[in-house]
């Protein structure tokens, strides 16, 4: 069977970071789709006609559509892909709602605040539609390997984490609150504070903070300005050695406890060579889809779903209280939340 695909967006996550000669590995919906022997890509809609046009003449798009209603209407689309600035996420569900759409593939944030995400994910589980929110760490190997390390204790008890991030607390800030959820699990508290690195979306500003999670990991969030250079970057210590994820999440370096060369009776962390091996496949989006697919084959979650998704934004809602209060305690769940988030 052959599902077909639609995207709402042809910018830059939709369409474009493929044109991007330095890129090793699909990174676009688009390109995840035409990829992928089991999805066809259909249809493909912008308000920029520009866009529409680049699309097709990339991924041989055989219609385009300025208006998504058109395109849900006379497409008869079994996927949908989200990928438009957040605050416009929750219409396009509701639209979609209407036209018999199996999947939903939703870029990050799910939403622009918590009540619209959860009328969103409402609104999926009403029609049986499979959410699926696109932070793309998940659905990649090597990080899967990561995640099973540090659960199995590998790296001892966690003693300290550290994450840097730039442009945003909602834009890249989103990936990072879930990837750090997806390896230590749930949050219990944050205190943050608006950041001095500034970000370069005044809409969506830097905030620094600490999280405590439900397991007792402590992580220390670090902004800096995109304007300089980007960076996506976790240090892990633990008490058997120290693991440090670079360059957005394409490389890694592992260090060791040995005894010290220096000093009689005292142990160090020496680098090591990480037990994983880190030329795993690196197709985010391409796994992404992948599992859309089988999620609609054989009915299971996605790997990412709409809760998860709603909990990156509610740690972005948190950060965003505590720094409005000062640096107060925000305890989760949050009971409510008027922070309204924007982000591309």
């Amino acid at each position: 069977m052959t599902f077909r695909a639609g995207i709402v967006g042809c910018g830059r996550i939709g369409s474009e970071f493929d044109d991007d000669p330095k890129r090793r590995q699909t990174s676009t919906h688009a390109g995840a789709y035409s990829t992928t022997e089991e999805v066809a890509l259909v249809a493909a809609c912008d308000l920029h006609k520009e866009k529409l046009e680049k699309c097709q003449k990339r991924w041989h798009v055989p219609s385009l559509y300025q208006d998504y209603s058109e395109m849900l209407r006379k497409e008869n689309l079994d996927i949908l892909s989200i990928c438009t600035w957040n605050s416009t996420h929750l219409e396009i569900v509701r639209e979609a709602t209407r036209h018999n759409i199996k999947a939903v593939f939703c870029e990050k944030p799910i939403a622009d605040s918590l009540q619209n995400a959860d009328e969103i994910m409402r609104l999926c589980e009403g029609k049986g539609i499979i959410l699926q929110i696109d932070h793309q760490r998940r659905f990649d190997k090597f990080h899967q390997a990561v995640r099973t390390f540090l659960q199995n204790g590998e790296l001892g008890r966690i003693q300290q984490v550290t994450f840097y991030y730039t442009s945003g607390v909602a834009n890249t800030g989103s990936h990072m609150f879930d990837l750090l959820r997806f390896f230590f699990g749930d949050a219990d508290w944050v205190q943050a504070i608006y950041s001095q690195n500034n970000s370069s979306n005044p809409n969506d500003p830097n905030i620094d903070g600490i999280i405590k999670f439900k397991n007792g990991t402590f992580c220390a969030i670090q902004a800096c300005d995109s304007r300089d250079f980007l960076l996506f970057e976790m240090n892990c210590i633990g008490t058997k050695g120290r693991l440090n994820i670079t360059h957005s999440g394409f490389d890694i370096e592992f260090y060791r406890v040995r005894n010290s060369r220096l000093f009689s009776g005292y142990k160090e962390i020496f680098k090591s060579d990480f037990p994983v091996n880190p030329k795993l496949p690196r197709e985010f989006m391409v796994s992404a889809v992948k599992n859309i697919v089988k999620c609609l084959k054989e009915g299971q979650k996605p790997l990412c779903s709409g809760e998860d998704g709603r909990a990156s934004l509610e740690l972005v809602c948190a950060f965003h209280e505590s720094a409005r209060a000062n640096g107060n305690k925000i305890s989760l769940p949050l009971i409510d939340s008027e922070i309204r988030v924007e982000s591309r």
